[in-house]
């Protein structure tokens, strides 16, 4: 009985040592898969392995700049402002030195036009202050028809004249920073990480400067720098998929704007995002009802039929 025992063991053993190629060795895998298979512990089968989706393209954004009160020449010329984020927007992008503005070249008639695509003789804005008496815009404006498509509009502002251009149900999320252009940089990112798909930021420190020292006095001058600057830490938090627009609502002389003269209707602007063309100078003629139009044309989306500004289709590499 023991030598049958001791037998047995020793035929146990000799299976364990079994070579890899060996029947035995062949058996005893073939079981252990049956075995694994049976619990769904198996190796899995090319039918077994999930297939790889698509990364999906991110949505399309849009921003628009306005640096109320920049002259172009304040950081074009030799002797005017450092702008190096200002000028490189420009290289990346599309942009011309001589767009014009509209006329009265005053700050809520102009940012009126510039959002809504038509002029002050149609949207009803020509008074330059925060007068709720007088109620909200009622023509049609980029952040009415984005909200209509379902995306989130937001407005960062420095002047509380903004409230005027802010019709109900079209604006998210509508931000007054009152210090400066720093504080309206700082709540413009918070309003990027919060989401957004078209935004508007207005920084006032430069058309402020300008009316206190006069335009292109020193500290104007050091004041578009300033203004740079945040626009630079602005740009450097926007998702890659963002299209920037930059301009201005007005130029100015003097310690005053509003005049049907060169140094007050002439404004930069600039664009800039994945389908535009790099370091572009556009030749035909801007002028700031064309930006409402534009900015939507980013997002797939169009203004009525009736407006004024016209997408500036020069900027963009063809589909």
């Amino acid at each position: 009985m023991r030598m049958r025992a001791v037998a047995g063991l020793r035929a146990w053993g000799g299976a364990r040592a079994a070579a890899p190629g060996s029947t035995i060795a062949r058996i005893l895998l073939g079981a252990a898969f049956l075995a694994a298979a049976a619990c769904g512990g198996g190796p899995a089968g090319p039918s077994d392995l999930p297939t790889p989706q698509p990364t999906p393209t991110p949505s399309p954004k849009a921003v628009v700049i306005s640096i109320d009160g920049l002259r172009p020449d304040a950081f074009t010329t030799a002797a005017g402002a450092s702008a190096p984020n200002i000028v490189g927007l420009s290289r990346r992008g599309a942009y011309t030195w001589s767009a014009q503005t509209i006329v009265p070249a005053m700050t809520l008639p102009a940012h009126s036009s510039m959002l809504s695509g038509v002029p002050p003789t149609v949207h009803g804005l020509t008074w330059d202050d925060w007068r709720p008496d007088k109620g909200c815009i009622t023509v049609p404006t980029v952040f009415g028809i984005a909200r209509a498509a379902g995306l989130r509009t937001v407005m960062v502002v420095g002047k509380e004249k903004f409230r005027q251009i802010e019709a109900p149900d079209t604006v998210s999320s509508f931000v007054l920073a009152t210090g400066g252009d720093a504080d309206v940089a700082n709540q413009a990112i918070v309003q990027v990480q919060a989401g957004f798909d078209l935004m508007f930021v207005h920084f006032p420190d430069t058309d402020l400067t300008g009316h206190a020292r006069g335009w292109m006095s020193a500290p104007y001058l050091a004041k578009v720098t300033e203004a740079d600057h945040a626009v630079g830490r602005l740009l450097s938090a926007l998702p890659p998929e963002t299209t920037v627009i930059l301009s201005a609502d007005h130029g100015g002389h003097s310690n005053t704007h509003g005049l049907p003269m060169p140094e007050d209707m002439t404004i930069p602007w600039v664009i800039a995002g994945p389908r535009v063309s790099g370091g572009r100078e556009l030749q035909r003629p801007v002028r700031t009802v064309d930006t409402a139009a534009t900015a939507l044309y980013v997002l797939g989306l169009s203004l009525p039929s009736n407006v004024s500004g016209i997408v500036v289709a020069e900027a963009f590499t063809p589909r």
